[in-house]
């Protein structure tokens, strides 16, 4: 049998291709994602609770109503306050079918302590879909 080197050439470049162009449409996912949590921890500050659920996914309209989401948000920032500071904990990026899937963890620091919070956005071109939010401190429970 006769391997055909051009063939196989080609079919390496278009690895390649596809490789490079999954690794960058994850990397931007990634940032329109950071981008999303800034934009989402302002929100939270400034008490723009509509605004956040207005920018959600379709999935978390349906996973939530918006006053059971605006009741949690209120909640969340009633018992730990504005968002001092975030730093990234870890994240994850999915790309499928169906659209790039991000997750995303932080350690915060609230004015009254520290939590941690779990994002998940579907990110299509330049925006990123909230489609899951956790937010996890004592205080949730103790205050």
């Amino acid at each position: 049998m006769k391997i055909n080197s051009n063939k196989i050439g080609g079919l390496i470049c278009i690895a390649h291709l596809l490789l490079a162009s999954t690794s960058c449409s994850l990397t931007i996912g990634k940032e329109t994602s950071e981008r999303a949590v800034n934009k989402f921890h302002s929100q939270l500050n400034a008490s723009q609770f509509h605004e956040i659920y207005a920018q959600t996914d379709e999935a978390f309209r349906k996973a939530m109503s918006e006053s059971e989401a605006i009741a949690y948000f209120e909640a969340v920032h009633r018992k730990l306050g504005d968002v001092k500071d975030s730093r990234m904990a870890g994240w994850r990026v999915n790309a499928t079918p169906l659209g790039t899937m991000v997750n995303i963890g932080y350690q915060v620091e609230f004015a009254e302590g520290k939590g941690t919070e779990d994002f998940m956005f579907h990110v299509t071109g330049d925006q990123a879909l909230l489609v899951n939010y956790t937010v996890n401190s004592p205080l949730l429970i103790t205050k």
